[in-house]
């Protein structure tokens, strides 16, 4: 299978001036000049810093084309990529750069002396360079070390054995707190084809990209556009006031993101840009029983898809079939998921079990150095996903929650999902997040950490959640406690980091 740099060359050497990144803020590259740069970048981290066949490469960037470039340069030099979210503390960050070994890390000025002193923590760490700016003593200039390199740095290109994962991903932890590896060899290419089923990209589009790319479906995503020929625009960070901006400016035919983000445009007052727009589609992960909603607000088909980042592609809603609401569609065809009873036998239609993957037809094989989590995942030919959902009758998958997130009171298993969903219907509610307390009768009870839809303002009593939620949510399944936060912790792709918030209840 062809690596990323080998797509982009291809498409250089066809169609070199068509443009293939576009962000807001850091100009753009035409697919000549990103195979190019790229190949000169591949070039610096083998000959010149000596990054070997293998070795990994951390990004730690906001969305930016060298962001790109450093992705598809490690493919060319054989160094899996180890992408990670720019907001993490320098204790999460050391631990990723220890577990990975990595050999070097790419960073925007702005933490180069953050990345500088871990690399004094972590021994393995041997360059740091610099993109989007100055580089400060004992880090490498990104720019520099691209120019630096021979106009045939291409020809000098290595050969890199079928052996070299392609990256090395790490799961955002929002349940254990602890994020696990997973070492992905040629799942960006797969992942992008997969993509390529779901809405059809081709040469003649040009998609938004506004999700973080250190995310797993935002670089599959955006490789899918590259793979195929299109162009990619992307915000080096999210704004859902600069959005439509973007979109007037650049016109893009489809927008690839998460639900939470739509949510976000979705909260914007109602204006011309609703229908007035190039989109001809909005892929938004998770939208669910949303969609509807954004469909008819914005006029174009939504698309929802399930997937982790250890099994790939699951499920997804074709564009011109049927939709049935609250259902993330059927599977990806010659793919086997399914929901289990805790016996391992499968569910029936509409009875809810934990969803899994055929581990025979998935690249994951396991954690980086841990058996522990391997061994919990991987039983019995199956990959364990840790989340609750069904299939109807006739194959359409519903996600339910996360299996984590489930509160089990007095042996009733409560949604967590289900009831947020009611709750942020409240006028007094901005935002919401359901956890189990421990107790030793009922084994757990309900509890709400909650965001006052006024900042300081008040939060409405359990009793009066008990008439709101009449005749939607059991009695049982609603809160007994509200706990009221400025704001609720999420990672920087929106999912609620509960672990810490059952922290505060132990």
């Amino acid at each position: 299978m062809p690596s990323f740099y080998d797509v982009v060359r291809a498409h250089a050497e066809a169609t070199p001036e068509k443009l293939a990144l576009l962000s807001e803020q850091d100009g753009e590259r035409s697919y000549g000049a990103l195979a190019e740069r790229s190949a000169r970048l591949a070039h610096g981290l083998s000959a010149e810093l000596g990054v070997g066949i293998g070795e990994r490469v951390c990004l730690w960037m906001w969305n930016r084309p060298e962001w790109v470039e450093s992705s598809v340069a490690a493919a060319a030099a054989g160094c899996p990529i180890v992408p990670v979210n720019p907001e993490w503390a320098d204790a999460e960050l050391a631990f990723v750069l220890g577990h990975s070994r990595a050999r070097a890390i790419v960073c925007e000025p702005e933490r180069a002396e953050r990345a500088l002193a871990l690399r004094a923590r972590c021994p393995e760490l041997r360059h740091v360079l610099v993109a989007g700016g100055a580089a400060p003593a004992d880090a490498i200039d990104f720019s520099a070390l691209v120019a630096a390199a021979p106009a045939d740095a291409a020809a000098r290109l290595r050969e890199i054995p079928d052996w070299v994962p392609g990256q090395l991903m790490y799961t955002s932890g929002t349940t254990t707190g602890r994020p696990k590896a997973v070492s992905m060899r040629r799942e960006l290419i797969v992942n992008g084809i997969d993509y390529h089923a779901i809405f059809g990209v081709s040469a003649a589009d040009r998609g938004i990209f506004v999700t973080p790319l250190f995310h797993g479906n935002a670089s599959g995503a955006l490789s899918s556009a590259l793979i195929y020929g299109a162009s990619a625009v992307f915000q080096r960070r999210f704004s859902a006031r600069r959005f439509w901006a973007l979109v007037d400016r650049t016109r893009p035919s489809y927008l690839f993101t998460l639900a939470q983000i739509v949510h976000m445009l979705m909260g914007l007052p109602p204006g011309p840009h609703d229908r007035s727009h190039s989109l001809r589609v909005i892929v938004a992960l998770g939208s669910g029983a949303s969609a509807p909603a954004i469909e008819a607000r914005y006029g174009v088909p939504v698309i929802d898809w399930y997937g982790m980042t250890e099994a790939g592609s699951g499920t997804f809603t074709r564009m011109h079939e049927e939709r049935r609401p609250g259902s993330a569609g059927r599977p990806f065809p010659n793919s086997t998921i399914c929901a289990l009873r805790e016996d391992g036998s499968r569910a029936a239609p509409g009875e809810v079990g934990e969803i899994c993957f055929d581990a025979g037809q998935i690249g994951f094989s396991g954690y980086v150095e841990d058996a522990e989590a391997t061994e919990v995942a991987l039983r019995d030919g199956w990959f364990h996903t840790g989340d609750l959902g069904y299939f109807d009758a006739d194959g359409f998958f519903y996600f339910v929650d996360r299996l984590k997130d489930v509160v089990r009171r007095a042996g009733e298993n409560i949604s967590s999902m289900e009831v947020e969903a009611v709750l942020r219907e409240h006028p007094l509610l901005a935002d919401v997040a359901i956890v189990g307390r421990p107790d030793p009768v009922l084994g757990e009870r309900v509890v709400a950490f909650a965001v006052p839809a006024q900042p300081g303002g008040p939060l409405p009593e359990p009793a009066e959640l008990l008439v709101f939620a009449k005749g939607r949510l059991a009695d049982y399944k609603l809160p007994e406690q509200l706990i009221a936060l400025p704001e609720l912790p999420r990672t920087a792709t929106g999912k609620i980091e509960k672990f810490r918030l059952r922290r505060q209840l132990s």
